[in-house]
């Protein structure tokens, strides 16, 4: 690890947020390299942690991990509008340079992994754009504008060196946005030791881990409730819509749901090996395609029988370690077989030995190289 460089980062999300792709490949690639985290902005006036920690006008840098740095910058109220959003750039990039000289260190490549920003115009090293979900199909559903998304990532793309996609529907998406010699780098799972919990009787429980939101498939989910399966869901509720809202309380007010909000990942994975199976129950929709959900490893990592739709992020896993389900009926169904299957020790370690091969430093791994490939 030099400790003169940095790779900076900027996120999709604020580090405090749900812990999702980014967290987990930051925390990955910090094991490597040094990396300089960049939150998105915080409104000026407004807190950066908590409501008695006020964030004066400017910037502030914080370790928040080994080899991990956080730079939080303000911003004026209201930075994805037209007129303030022009104005971000510039506020983003000074920040980053004044962290840069805080630091003492040099930048050896810009890592961006967020549907609204773009590369800051200041700054060496090599560009790396990471696209993480299908974002002008998503646009919708994470509050912003279609154009400015798609505006967003066809200007990225075209100032990359290093393009990456978590998906080959979402990479074949991304060359027709322009860009060439697009990587598959999908998401990975916790690094959690061969063997461990191996020993367990689980509760003759389902799992659901993750955010509540517009990716499920709701009528799925009636399903399960009617199916009269237990059920418990660990996750927070993020559905914007007013129905999806509405038909995700319904379904998480069933007798047969306990839901437990969300929870830290030390709390998590005890929880998941109580579990006999874990569920990937995704809509069938174009977002979802280009998708690949974090869940699905996270369960194999725990040792956890795996239940999913179909999705082309499954098939590229292409393991029967993950049954995959071609409709509802057969969804519920498949859930009773794992559900009744018992738990034998050696498909707990063969499930946990498959998913150790794609863990978040494996994928860490695989993007140093595509940087330091373009660095020649």
């Amino acid at each position: 690890m030099n400790a003169a460089t940095v790779m900076v980062m900027i996120a999709g999300s604020r580090w405090t947020n749900t812990r999702g792709t980014d967290h987990r490949l930051a925390e990955a690639l910090a094991q490597q390299v040094h990396v300089l985290w960049v939150d998105p902005p915080v409104p000026y006036g407004m807190s950066k942690n908590a409501p008695q920690k006020r964030m004066p006008c400017g910037h502030s840098l914080d370790s928040v991990g080994p080899g991990l740095m956080r730079l939080q910058f303000t911003a004026p109220p209201g930075f994805t509008r037209r007129v303030v959003r022009t104005v971000v750039p510039h506020l983003r990039a000074k920040a980053i340079a004044a962290a840069i000289r805080s630091l003492g260190v040099s930048t050896t490549a810009t890592l961006v992994l967020s549907p609204r920003d773009e590369f800051p115009s200041l700054g060496g090293g090599i560009r790396a754009l990471h696209v993480t979900d299908d974002w002008p199909a998503g646009a919708g559903m994470m509050g912003l504008s279609l154009r400015v998304v798609q505006g967003t990532l066809v200007r990225n793309i075209s100032r990359a060196d290093v393009v990456s996609a978590v998906s080959p529907p979402l990479a074949s998406a991304v060359t027709g946005l322009g860009a060439r010699n697009v990587s598959v780098l999908p998401n990975g799972c916790a690094a959690i030791p061969v063997g461990e919990g191996a020993g367990r009787e689980p509760r003759k429980v389902a799992g659901i881990i993750g955010q509540l939101n517009e990716r499920l498939d709701f009528d799925l989910l009636d399903e399960l409730v009617d199916s009269g399966i237990a059920i418990e869901v660990v996750g927070p509720m993020t559905a914007r819509a007013h129905e999806a809202r509405a038909r995700l309380n319904r379904f998480l007010a069933a007798k047969n749901v306990t839901w437990l909000g969300e929870l830290a990942e030390r709390d998590l994975w005890p929880r998941m090996r109580e579990m006999s199976v874990g569920l990937t129950p995704y809509a069938d929709n174009v977002f979802n395609h280009a998708s690949f959900p974090v869940k699905t490893l996270d369960y194999l990592a725990v040792g956890l029988p795996v239940v999913s739709t179909d999705l082309p992020a499954t098939r590229w896993l292409d393991t029967s370690l993950i049954m995959t389900a071609q409709s509802n009926t057969d969804f519920v169904a498949k859930v009773r077989t794992a559900l009744e299957g018992g738990h034998k020790a050696e498909d707990h370690t063969a499930r946990q030995i498959f998913a150790a091969g794609h863990s978040w430093d494996a994928r860490a791994t695989q993007l140093l190289s595509l940087i330091e490939e373009a660095q020649r």
